[in-house]
């Protein structure tokens, strides 16, 4: 915090929890066997989410106006990780009444202390850098989920300038400080995730937001509570292959940071927490009754593209005409996945099997046909 404070001649966290939820995270952390690279790292996206706060307090102090900006019917998103959704976003990102959000953004969605809402030089500059080390410290990511500075990207980013930080579960390998987050209430991380897309909506806007990232199914209440008239659209797929796909991309990262990463650990932790998912996702629709969730199976989407996203658009109550059935066709036909070669991996390094995973999700395979 001292570092943060000084780099940004700033102090001034907004209030809230975020400081209580600062602790848990550190608390946590120390619990990891970290090496050099996962101290660094550790450092490196603290300071980075901390300065992102205390900019965007000083911007919100400084312009109050930003707050009355609406936010309405935004397109989310979401289902377990490896389901499909980097495919959705991108092709659906064709649609100009879409507003998508880049990489560098949702990285760095407030400038330096003297250009606090502009300053996009500087965004991209900063944003190259967790791209190149990205690339640098962990070249076998990109064969399963390549990030680029310009590319769509998810928008966790911004519940991490709260403290909620994905990615030292999801890359990182905290897999207690995942499950410690369950307990959280996550309506103020959200509440400070919406104010962020109104200061980004005054760089760039369009007729609705267009949202993707899978953690939102375990924080589904909280969302829901936040934007009550949100199309959530929620991807399914084979429970072997999401569960493997994961444990394999998670372990890839995470051996990079951490001193003796137990590849069982991982295989434990995916299935439990997909489960976990699964259930808060379903507990959410039965809280929300009202909620518009949309279901897409990934088989159905590779197979009929088209016809599954106009059944989206018909399912929002959009407008689906042949000029923008075209620039979905073109975006298809570019097979945008954000991966690149073949992802292989096989369960067992994770001490899994078929029958376990199946059986770990019979209800919900039942339920959605995977």
């Amino acid at each position: 915090m001292r570092f943060a404070e000084r780099i940004n001649g700033l102090h001034d966290y907004g209030g809230g929890d975020v400081l209580n939820r600062l602790e848990e995270t550190v608390s946590s952390v120390l619990e990891v066997d970290w090496n050099a690279l996962g101290r660094f790292g550790l450092r490196y996206i603290l300071n980075w989410h901390l300065g992102n706060r205390l900019r965007l307090v000083e911007l919100l102090k400084q312009r109050p106006d930003i707050a009355r900006i609406p936010i309405e019917r935004p397109i989310i998103i979401t289902g377990l990780f490896r389901t499909g959704t980097t495919y959705l976003h991108n092709v659906l990102a064709a649609d100009p009444k879409s507003r998508a959000a880049r990489t560098w953004e949702l990285a760095h969605p407030v400038g330096r202390k003297r250009d606090l809402l502009g300053d996009e030089k500087w965004r991209r500059w900063r944003g190259s850098h967790e791209v190149a080390m990205d690339e640098i410290m962990i070249p076998e990511q990109a064969e399963a989920h390549k990030v680029t500075l310009d590319g769509w990207e998810e928008d966790f980013f911004l519940l991490e300038n709260d403290m909620a930080i994905m990615k030292l579960f999801v890359g990182m390998g905290d897999y207690r400080y995942a499950m410690r987050m369950l307990d959280w209430d996550m309506v103020e991380p959200y509440q400070w995730h919406r104010k962020q897309l109104q200061v980004l909506w005054t760089h760039r806007s369009a007729s609705r937001w267009l949202l993707k990232c899978p953690w939102h199914l375990w924080n589904l209440k909280a969302l829901l509570t936040v934007y009550p008239d949100a199309s959530v659209i929620q991807t399914h797929r084979g429970l072997v292959d999401t569960v493997g796909s994961q444990c394999s991309l998670s372990a890839r990262i995470a051996s990079k940071f951490q001193r003796n990463l137990d590849l069982h650990d991982v295989g434990r932790f995916w299935v439990d927490y997909s489960r976990i998912g699964v259930e808060r996702g379903l507990e959410a629709r039965s809280a929300f009754p009202g909620a518009r969730i949309h279901d897409v199976r990934l088989s159905d989407l590779k197979a009929r593209p088209l016809e599954v996203i106009e059944g989206i658009y018909e399912y929002c109550d959009l407008p689906f005409d042949d000029e923008l059935a075209a620039k979905l066709r073109a975006r298809i036909k570019d097979v945008p996945t954000a991966q690149l070669g073949e992802h292989d991996y096989e369960i067992a390094d994770y001490g899994l099997t078929e029958t376990e995973i199946q059986n770990a999700f019979s209800g919900y395979r039942k339920r959605f046909g995977v």
